[in-house]
């Protein structure tokens, strides 16, 4: 047996699941997430299945259950999107008799008694990892869940800029587009915004420049106050403010976190795998975006140092 075939083993033995991602989710996240629990719900309509974790700007329509430790007990967790134990949304999973993790970061993971881990990093999403296993399991979908699983792809690969394996995406997004999902009720959501937020952009318009072309910026709690802007919103949704610029091959975004005290690093390049300095600062991801939870701005001035080194490294190696 194959480990997709595992999980839906898994899944089918349990009447409890409870599915968890990591913390401020993205689409993906949430994509892998909702779409996952609405497929479990459509292909065995007598488990009970809930979602849990903290919500944000990026959840679409999906609704997160408020349940009691209880649930956990005799019941499988299942996490997406993440293997990295302090990330994941809401610890309970602990409880669980169970846990599976479907994750396509780079990252092993340091939770403990993993019934079945499942990473792949060939997948350009988490989604797209969910959708081979709806494809290869020949599980029923609801549009619904078509539309989440597909919104994942779309925001995870930057609407299929960033690709591992293109024909492998490629081919499943087409597969997942066969149930209907609501393809232009999504981008409507996902890429239109209130004028006031996008003036507030310009806040974040400028940057500073290392010597070897890496782009940053740093965002302290002052400026996030005055913007009026949701966590999430600046410090994922600025960094590729910076992108597209030809002498730019790396950029990242530090934004402060006064709630936890640290300073959020997303770190992002074109060309060059820069995953390896994530690590190095107790982070991960992909090769070429990825992101670390930092501890002071000093360390913050070491990231942008080996970053900077990297792109030296890489001018030289293309000269």
């Amino acid at each position: 047996m194959n480990i997709k075939r595992n999980i839906l083993h898994l899944i089918e033995s349990y009447d409890q699941i409870i599915i968890h991602r990591h913390l401020r989710p993205d689409m993906d996240a949430i994509g892998s997430q909702y779409g996952l629990y609405l497929t479990i719900k459509e292909n065995y309509p007598d488990k009970r299945v809930y979602v849990v974790g903290d919500s944000n700007d990026m959840v679409y329509l999906a609704k997160m259950d408020v349940i009691p430790d209880a649930y956990y007990i005799n019941a499988l967790a299942i996490i997406t999107d993440v293997s990295v134990s302090r990330l994941i949304s809401d610890d309970r999973y602990k409880l669980a008799t169970d846990v599976i993790i479907i994750d396509h970061h780079q990252n092993d993971t340091d939770v403990e008694n993993v019934t079945l881990f499942y990473k792949d990093p060939t997948f350009a999403s988490a989604s797209e990892m969910i959708v081979d296993i709806i494809k290869e399991m020949n599980l029923k979908v609801t549009p619904e869940a078509a539309t989440y699983l597909y919104g994942g792809m779309v925001t995870d690969t930057g609407r299929f800029l960033y690709l591992n394996n293109a024909s492998k995406t490629f081919e499943l997004a087409s597969y997942i587009t066969k149930f209907e999902p609501s393809v232009q009720d999504f981008y409507d959501y996902i890429y239109t915004e209130p004028l006031q937020k996008r003036l507030t952009k310009n806040l974040f318009s400028s940057f500073e420049i290392t010597e070897n072309g890496v782009a940053y910026r740093k965002n302290d709690a002052e400026l996030i106050q005055k913007s009026g802007l949701e966590f999430q919103a600046i410090s994922r949704g600025m960094v590729n403010q910076m992108a597209g610029i030809k002498e730019i091959p790396i950029w990242a975004n530090f934004t402060e976190d006064v709630e936890n005290n640290l300073i959020v690093g997303e770190f992002r390049a074109r060309g060059i795998t820069i995953v390896d300095i994530a690590k190095k600062f107790g982070g991960g991801g992909h090769n070429q975006a990825c992101g670390a939870s930092l501890k002071d701005w000093n360390e913050v001035d070491l990231v942008l140092k080996d970053l900077d080194e990297r792109a030296k490294e890489n001018a030289k190696n293309i000269k």
